[in-house]
């Protein structure tokens, strides 16, 4: 007997609004918020650091979504979600990459 074949995009478990907006969203919110108080306190090492652990939550974010958009009823707002997350990850590896040059001094920031 053999297995069913795996479907090529499997859905994942979680919901996509608990996926978007409580792991995408806030989490990723109250990541960044505490990279930036902690912004001018510590070295520019640990900011890489930070930084480097922001993308990867980042990535796996953008997994997860991936995974679960299609965990609706309306499957527009998986495709939009999955759109959105996209860019979110495209800015937030811009950003930290700006944030880093600034730390160090490459570049002048406006904060």
């Amino acid at each position: 007997m053999t297995a069913p074949p795996l479907p090529i995009e499997p859905r994942g478990r979680t919901q996509l609004w608990v996926a978007f907006w409580l792991y995408g969203v806030l989490a990723s919110q109250v990541l960044f918020g505490a990279i930036l108080y902690f912004y001018r306190e510590v070295s520019s090492p640990i900011v890489g650091m930070m930084l480097a652990g922001f993308l990867v939550y980042t990535a796996w974010i953008m997994h997860t979504i991936w995974v679960d958009a299609l965990n609706v009823r309306n499957e527009f707002w998986g495709y939009l979600a999955r759109w959105l997350t996209v860019a979110w990850a495209l800015n937030a590896v811009m950003v930290s990459l700006f944030l880093l040059l600034g730390h160090m001094g490459k570049v002048t920031l406006p904060i």
